[in-house]
């Protein structure tokens, strides 16, 4: 695709040409000034050499299973549930076109926010979250926080042994580097931290969170530490520090229960966002993810948990952002987890296990 793109927000109810619906605010872009609006999945497939699917228009987006009810209005909030796919995850818009918090950012003199998102060919139009690539003098270190007492020289876990070939799996961001072409991971070196804010949590949330992420520990490798609850809302601005709130370290990722009150885009049908940050970089070898957020709509889950297969579709969902959060984005084959639509998957599929598999065995940033 080598024509400009614009990116602009959505004034109105519309659906992109291959069927994902768009409302307000939400954001899509204008393909060499023509008038037609793409939504970001269909900038991805162009941007990938993808020929865009033509089958989403009138399929529940995820997380909703097969043959469920639109989601009930509670206290004139919509339960949602719908996926803005993660290419970011700097807009998503938070991460990440796929899905995730992706936010859009446009590539400056010195510096780009393509942390976890792709640029589109021939445009200034970078879609992704958070890293920065930089130029000049440095070596990016210095502008890293120092390393935590709780990181070690080696990997604190193993990713579970590998299990299947399949190659249906694919990954926000990808980097290359003198040893070759690898996934864009986290430091398997370094606990993940997480705090949650739990003011919209259905009953048995933390549960919910805890169960999830032993599975994708299972999968990975990676550790998860839950340092407690916090105040602190969503945002698509949250950057991979904030020394007021957290100190000089790389920010916890955000777990929140929240609602479209908070996050619009958990409007219509969406119950989940998330996406990771990644650290500024000057070379592909310094890439890698360290901060992040999952969004979860609370009164949503407090819908699902009520049906009687409603606990491992809830966790299935949360498995999902999950997926997001270390790395991966939407695949094309229903019987992946990391599909965009939910048909009753409660579990992760032999691509999702190899691509989580693989971002388990990141480098180490803590030496």
């Amino acid at each position: 695709m080598r024509e400009p793109v614009t990116i602009v927000e959505v004034r109105k109810l519309t659906r992109c040409s291959c069927g994902e619906g768009m409302g307000p605010g939400d954001r899509a872009g204008r393909i060499g000034g023509r008038k037609r609006l793409l939504c970001l999945w269909c900038l991805a497939d162009l941007q990938a050499g993808r020929e865009p699917p033509r089958h989403r228009r009138g399929a529940s987006a995820w997380p909703v299973a097969s043959g469920h009810p639109p989601p009930r209005r509670r206290s004139a909030r919509a339960a949602r549930d719908r996926h803005w796919s993660p290419l970011i995850v700097a807009v998503v818009v938070f991460v990440a076109v796929g899905v995730a918090y992706l936010r859009i950012g446009v590539m400056g003199e010195s510096a780009t926010t393509a942390g976890s998102g792709m640029h589109v060919p021939g445009t200034d139009m970078v879609i992704g979250t958070g890293a920065r690539s930089l130029t000049g003098g440095g070596n990016g270190y210095d502008l890293w926080p120092p390393v935590p007492s709780d990181a070690g020289a080696q990997p604190l876990g193993a990713p579970a042994a590998q299990t299947s070939t399949s190659t249906e799996f694919a990954f926000i961001r990808t980097a290359d580097d003198a040893g070759g072409s690898r996934p864009v991971a986290w430091d398997p070196c370094r606990p993940i931290h997480l705090v949650v804010n739990d003011a919209e949590a259905p009953a048995g949330g933390g549960q919910l969170l805890q169960e999830a992420l032993a599975q994708v520990s299972t999968a990975t490798g990676l550790q998860f530490v839950i340092d407690g609850p916090t105040s602190e809302n969503p945002s698509a601005d949250r950057g991979p520090v904030d020394k007021d709130r957290y100190g000089d370290e790389w920010s916890p990722v955000l777990v929140a229960w929240t609602d479209p009150s908070v996050v619009p885009r958990l409007a219509g049908n969406t119950a989940g966002l998330a996406g990771p940050v990644g650290a500024p970089f000057y070379s592909a070898k310094q890439e890698h993810w360290v901060s992040g957020t999952v969004s979860l709509d609370g009164p949503d889950f407090d819908r699902i948990l009520t049906e009687p297969t409603g606990w491992p579709i809830a966790r299935a969902i949360v498995m999902h952002e999950l997926g997001h959060l270390v790395g991966l984005q939407h695949v094309p084959e229903s019987n992946e987890l990391m599909y965009a639509e939910n048909l009753g998957q409660t579990t992760f599929g032999p691509g999702d296990r190899e691509g989580l598999r693989q971002l388990g065995l990141g480098p180490c940033f803590s030496g």
